[in-house]
């Protein structure tokens, strides 16, 4: 995990180490990208390790796909608080890593249940419970504690069950159920399932047993928080869990990392309220029926996998 570092939160945000307002509840579907101006969210970006701080250079939406550079440090969330939701996020891994990482795994991540200040974690991160996305630990999942100004540990805890392996604990359905992280510490990984014992830190790394496709490739990661319940699936294979979360609602964020990731989907739906078949993806349009502002994005995937466009972003229908 980093170290304490320098960050800056965009100026146009106002920020507050107040308690969260009342969290939300879909009733609906919420796409969390359909605003491409980004004015429902709060960036927070390490001036000393990002490469730009400008938003624009850190994330952008076009033809409803967004764009994380890579270029950033630090992570992007919601202005609004959210409780009881099925998470939808499709992304590939693009080409591109920087700094640091730029020979390391590909590195982003889903920072929910986040709460407290920001940056209370190690200056760069949030307390919450994150839904890892990093070559070869698609779906671990992190524990972050962070602190108050006085230096007290923010609360943040989830129970899972557990086995012990040679590089740490792993999920596993009806292990021992212990809670993370322990007693006095500010941060615990639970890893997914079927983790590579022999997984390094390496651009590209593919474990043995990965249930997400190659980089270039389309995948869906999703998170099912149900009351206190944590659930991570990966392209419809449940990777990871855990119960008792505390707290069980929070803002929603994207991590930063020196790697560059694309999102055609962020949605937030009911419980329950999800009915397409889990792990199966959306049908591609022809090339014919994509809208102007999809075919320049072309160039971001690799041959043959095409654009998916956004509903509402068609011509000629």
């Amino acid at each position: 995990m980093p170290s304490f570092l320098p960050l800056l939160t965009l100026a146009f945000i106002v920020t507050s180490a107040l308690p969260l307002p009342a969290a939300k509840a879909p009733d609906g579907k919420i796409d969390l990208l359909a605003d491409p101006s980004f004015k429902n969210w709060v960036f927070h970006l390490s001036e000393k390790n990002s490469l730009s701080t400008r938003r624009e250079d850190v994330a952008v939406i076009r033809g409803g796909i967004l764009q994380v550079t890579g270029k950033g440090f630090g992570y992007f969330r919601t202005r609004e608080a959210y409780r009881d939701y099925h998470l939808v996020l499709e992304y590939k891994w693009g080409e591109k890593t920087w700094s640091k990482r730029v020979d390391r795994a590909r590195d982003c991540g889903l920072l929910l249940h986040s709460h407290g200040p920001d940056g209370s974690f190690g200056g760069a991160w949030m307390s919450c419970i994150q839904a890892q996305m990093l070559e070869g630990s698609m779906g671990d999942i992190n524990v972050l504690q962070g602190k108050t100004k006085e230096g007290k540990l923010i609360p943040t805890r989830l129970t899972c069950e557990v086995e012990k392996t040679p590089k740490g604990l792993r999920w596993k359905k009806g292990g021992t159920p212990l809670t993370f992280p322990p007693t006095g510490k500010s941060v615990a990984s639970i890893r997914w399932k079927d983790r590579d014992p022999a997984w390094k830190d390496v651009k590209g790394f593919r474990g043995s047993r990965d249930v997400d496709k190659p980089v270039g490739e389309w995948n869906r990661m999703e998170v099912i928080c149900d009351g206190t319940s944590y659930r991570i699936l990966l392209n419809g294979i449940v990777v990871n869990a855990g119960r008792d979360a505390r707290p069980a609602s929070g803002f929603i964020g994207i991590q930063n990392e020196w790697a560059e990731c694309f999102i055609r989907r962020l949605e937030l739906w009911p419980v329950g309220g999800f009915k397409e078949e889990t792990g199966k993806l959306s049908a591609p349009l022809p090339r014919y029926k994509w809208s102007p502002p999809d075919r320049p994005l072309a160039a971001f995937l690799r041959k043959p996998f095409p654009i998916f466009p956004r509903d509402g972003a068609l011509t000629g229908l």
